[in-house]
């Protein structure tokens, strides 16, 4: 079990998953979980939330961004597109097909 306070790790920050429970993204922040919740409620979070239900949900690539980190299944250069890993630009695709690149 992981202490509730204890430093993200490079392994950790490599399997996270696509979106955050305010907690764990607190966590990553440096935030407790008392002052995450309040800056939330108040509108005031450092990186894009949205309310899904009742629920909180903070998307990972936001929270590395606030952070200055680049993941490499999320660099621009890696997936050819612009950098969110979803779509390929049509045309960046088929110069990488026909070798032009």
């Amino acid at each position: 079990m992981v202490k509730r306070d204890a430093p993200v790790t490079l392994a950790e920050v490599a399997s996270l998953p696509v979106v955050l429970g305010p907690v764990q993204a607190g966590r990553m922040l440096g935030l407790g979980r008392t002052t995450v919740y309040r800056l939330l409620r108040e509108e005031a979070f450092p990186v894009l939330a949205r309310r899904v239900g009742r629920s909180w949900v903070i998307p990972t690539a936001g929270v590395l961004a606030y952070l200055g980190l680049d993941t490499p299944a999320t660099s621009p250069t890696t997936t050819g597109g612009c950098g969110c890993g979803a779509r390929v630009n049509a045309e960046e695709k088929a110069r990488t097909v026909d070798g032009s690149t």
